[in-house]
This record gives structure tokens, sequence and C-alpha cells, in this order.
């Protein structure tokens, strides 16, 4: 299985939309040094610019992780790097409270039907 770092920053085009666009997972984990006193600290920013995202239609789907304390999401953004600026204002992330452990690109999977 190849690494997919080394893939290019490429842009899929979105059925829905004439602009171009990359989906991305997104996941991230609790900083070591992260209270619940930190995270009730920006519980309502994040909750507020996370609503912005979905409505702009950038953060598409959103899980709580089972393994560790942590998020995945799935992004559309125009490139990965522009993913990752958007997620960079998510005030949890922005304070250092969660880490960010990888931001990988997505292209859809032809499952087999029927």
């Amino acid at each position: 299985m190849s690494d997919l770092s080394d893939q290019p920053d490429q842009p899929v085009q979105s059925e829905q939309s004439e602009q171009p666009k990359t989906t991305v997972l997104a996941t991230f984990a609790a900083a070591p040094h992260a209270t619940e006193e930190d995270f009730a600290k920006v519980i309502d920013a994040e909750l507020a610019r996370a609503k912005e995202l979905v409505d702009q239609g950038v953060i598409v789907h959103g899980y709580h992780r089972t393994d560790v304390p942590g998020a995945a999401l799935i992004v559309d953004a125009a490139t990965v790097d522009a993913a990752r600026e958007i997620l960079a204002t998510l005030p949890a992330v922005a304070a250092g409270l969660v880490e960010t452990e990888s931001i990988m690109p997505l292209i859809p999977l032809q499952l087999p039907q029927g």
C-alpha cells in the first residue's frame, strides 16, 4: 500500500458543485495537558465555529472517537492545505487543547452493489 502523503494535493471535481474540492479525514485527540476546565472555557465557541463550518458545507460528518478522547471529521475543502487552515480555526485546536493527528485526502471507493 502506498503512502498517501506522497500523493499530489489535487482537488477532485465535485458532482454537486462547479468548484473543485478535496475530501479529507481529519483525526484529533485531546492534548495530554488539557483538562475538563480548559475545554469548558472554549466549548461554546467550538460548537459555534463547528456549526458555521457545517452550514458552509465544510464539515460533512463528525464522529467521537472510541479509542482515545477525540474526534474525527470528514471535511470538504479546496485542497488539503485549505482544510488544514480551516481546521486550525476551531477554538480547541487554536488553544492547543486538541492535537491534529492526521489530515488525509480521500477519494471515493467503488464498492460492489447488489
